[in-house]
């Protein structure tokens, strides 16, 4: 690829990786905005149809604070009030409760600052607030002339479970406080008669308000991204051998759109969108700081690989690959589990299922599991290496490569073998390649006609062209007229050539075997004959008979 070509292809690979973020993050946004403003079941429905049959909840979700809070919200939003007034306390006439449940919206959604995290789901609230057990504080409204503390009260009675409702001393002061509060920006900004516009009960103003905000969020954190690389493109192209305009500024882009949501959430018009902005921003930062860490993991483990490389260790790489997987295989567990939490799922339970789960994961997965864990052993154990010519069950061959799934063997015939990692870690292996010593042990077989005279004298040059030789073990080697066979006399030859080459070993066998050839020629003698079989041997006399037969007939 020439440089002209490559720069293209960075600059075209910076346009669509920023683009390509971009765009996942407005239909994101997008399609959680929709999901929000969406019709969901009307608590009132819900409560027509507990009606019918018993419930472990309440109908109206107000089991949690959390439920509490966003249902009235729905219902509020939905100017349905005679509804958002069934969560409040108190026994005053349903007038006065409707009026009240309008000034707390406006209290909720012009005063008050809060966060997914400040919403608890769990049915008896934050218990670690200092506050009564049956008091939850949600937060503090700020107005010009004060602050109201928003509480729920947690009451139960004996015909339905215990619900959290906003406490009487709370509803006191909604009145003053919702006369003092003005218009936010983003309601000021439309004329009255727009804000009474509504698509699927969700008002349209806000839904302008979430595409418009989303729109610029993009366009400044992309004009920011540009800024940064051009600052910090040349480092990180020295540095890395990633374009920085791909990886590194599609992490840039993230980081940046997290922090200008999570300044954007203070200013939004209602608490609903607060936390929906929130939500996002934390989910986005729990996106970038993973993918940061999973980048630093593979760039530490391609630089530990490439160390190794070069230090001639290459049998050590799978094992770092493999810890380097299971790293980035933690980081996206971690991950994942912290996203469900910043959006209020409940993850104590999925958890707790881990272990059922894992059984069953490794029930599906049990060969995968296998030869990950053969290539730990591999790495560990260390009986072979890359380049070592091994014997594993029927495979003989040099090792060309230690994968995560499986090791590759070229035999002699050059045949590619591929073994998994699970079955090679119970085999028995031979590593050729370890011999610190060949073996060199001869059987000489002498014909019959030898003489008691030659074969000492054979026996006596042997020992000698044995004995002057560099390359043997003197300790172990030995020359003896070991048996008396049925066809040949039979001397061994025994020694132990110090080499770890098998090239060397082949022309130190070579340089014997001829020695031992001059010695019989010099003593006069030969090599046996090989004799045929008995059952050839029988053979060949009976049709030798069959021929005298036929012959000797007229």
């Amino acid at each position: 690829m020439t440089a002209h070509s490559a720069s293209r292809y960075v600059t075209h690979s910076k346009r669509h990786g920023l683009s390509f973020w971009a765009l996942a993050f407005l239909l994101s946004s997008i399609a959680a905005s929709a999901w929000a403003a969406a019709p969901k079941e009307s608590p009132s429905a819900a409560a027509k149809a507990a009606e019918t049959k018993p419930v472990a909840d309440d109908p109206l979700g107000r089991s949690t604070p959390y439920g509490s809070v966003m249902g009235f919200l729905r219902s509020a939003d939905k100017k349905e009030y005679e509804l958002a007034a069934r969560y409040l306390d108190g026994r005053q006439p349903s007038q006065k409760k409707t009026e009240l449940a309008r000034n707390l919206k406006v209290v909720l959604n012009r005063g008050l600052k809060i966060g997914p995290e400040d919403l608890s789901k769990a049915q008896e609230g934050h218990l670690d607030d200092d506050l009564n057990p049956y008091l939850e504080k949600i937060g503090t409204a700020a107005y010009p002339g004060g602050s109201l503390d928003i509480v729920l009260r947690r009451t139960t009675s004996a015909d339905r479970p215990p619900i959290w409702l906003f406490s009487s001393d709370t509803l006191v002061g909604v009145a003053m406080a919702a006369d003092q509060l003005e218009l936010g920006w983003g309601e000021a900004i439309w004329p009255d008669w727009f804000r009474d516009i509504s698509i699927s009960s969700y008002p349209l103003f806000l839904l302008l308000n979430k595409v418009a905000i989303i729109a610029i969020l993009l366009a400044v954190a992309w004009l920011v991204t540009r800024a940064v690389l051009a600052l910090l493109g040349p480092l990180l192209r020295r540095y890395t051998r990633y374009a920085p305009e791909t990886a590194s500024g599609s992490l840039v882009f993230l980081l940046l759109a997290s922090v200008m949501l999570r300044a954007l959430a203070t200013v939004a018009v209602t608490v609903a969108e607060r936390l929906f902005f929130s939500s996002v921003a934390n989910v986005l930062m729990i996106v970038a700081l993973s993918w940061l860490l999973v980048k630093l993991t593979r760039v530490a483990t391609r630089h530990k690989v490439l160390r190794l490389q070069e230090l001639g260790m290459p049998s050590t790489i799978a094992a770092v690959e493999l810890t380097g997987w299971l790293v980035v295989a933690a980081l996206f567990i971690a991950g994942l589990f912290l996203i469900l939490r910043s959006l209020g799922v409940e993850v104590t339970a999925a958890v707790a299922g881990l272990g059922v789960g894992g059984i069953a994961i490794a029930f599906a997965a049990q060969k995968t599991l296998e030869n990950l864990f053969g290539t730990f052993t591999l790495a560990t154990d260390r009986p072979l290496r890359v380049g070592d010519y091994c014997q594993a069950g029927s495979a003989e061959g040099a090792v060309e490569s230690i994968g995560l799934r499986s090791t590759r063997i070229r035999t002699p015939e050059r045949v590619l073998v591929t073994i998994p990692n699970g079955q090679l870690s119970a085999m028995t292996i031979g590593n050729l390649t370890e011999r610190d010593k060949f073996l060199f042990r001869q059987n000489i077989r002498l014909g019959y006609d030898t003489r008691a005279a030659q074969l000492r004298a054979i026996l006596t040059k042997v020992r000698q062209l044995m004995a002057v030789h560099p390359k043997l073990e003197h300790a172990t080697m030995r020359t003896r007229f070991v048996r008396c066979g049925d066809s040949s006399l039979d001397i061994e030859a025994f020694a132990y050539v110090l080499t770890r080459d098998a090239q060397v070993f082949l022309e130190v066998q070579e340089e014997l075997l001829l020695g031992i050839m001059d010695a019989i020629e010099a003593s006069g003698t030969a090599v046996a004959a090989l004799s045929p079989p008995a059952w050839l041997t029988n053979l060949m006399s009976v049709q030798a008979s069959a021929r005298e037969v036929t012959s000797s007939q007229p």
